[in-house]
């Protein structure tokens, strides 16, 4: 009988292990979702493999439809060579294997899934993980960089809708 009490322990340990496991992934999850900017995380080639949010309102696609596709995909045309290029340095020259931030403060022209094209600030960053490098894309919209980057600024929020219930019409 002290087998199978011994079993039974090592399972309910091991179902504390994974609920454990689950629950900080589901915090993990949450981080990624609450995050104020959109969030593209791509492998070395480019491939995009992770899209939140916050990345799908700006860019008006769902992460099914970017998962697995390349992050050029949300750049105009005209800037997708220059960009392909400059990611091939970035992977290239920069050997240090250390995650690091670069590119804070650069100009970005983003490309939404209906075409017209808005501008943005990126901040780059490297992530070492045990399956590989990843490039870390924190994007925000960037109305300062509208002027400059001859891009359309995004939409202004919806304004909110008057409280009827609580409106005192002169009575």
């Amino acid at each position: 009988m002290q087998a199978i009490d011994r079993l039974i322990e090592l399972d309910e340990a091991e179902t504390a292990k994974q609920r454990e496991r689950v629950e900080f992934l589901s915090l993990m999850n949450a981080v990624i979702e609450a995050l104020p900017d959109g969030l593209v995380v791509t492998d070395l080639k480019g491939e995009i493999v992770l899209f939140n949010e916050k990345a799908e309102l700006m860019f008006g696609y769902h992460r099914t439809e970017m998962i697995g596709e390349m992050v050029e995909k949300l750049i105009p045309e005209r800037l997708k060579r220059r960009h392909e290029h400059d990611r091939d340095m970035y992977n290239r020259f920069d050997v240090n294997q250390r995650a690091r931030t670069m590119g804070i403060g650069l100009n970005l022209i983003g490309r939404h899934s209906d075409g017209h094209e808005f501008s943005s600030e990126i901040t780059l960053a490297r992530m070492v993980t045990p399956k590989g490098i990843y490039i870390l894309a924190s994007v925000r919209f960037s109305p300062r960089a509208a002027g400059n980057a001859g891009a359309i600024p995004p939409p202004p929020p919806p304004e909110p809708e008057p409280d009827i219930e609580n409106s005192n019409d002169g009575q």
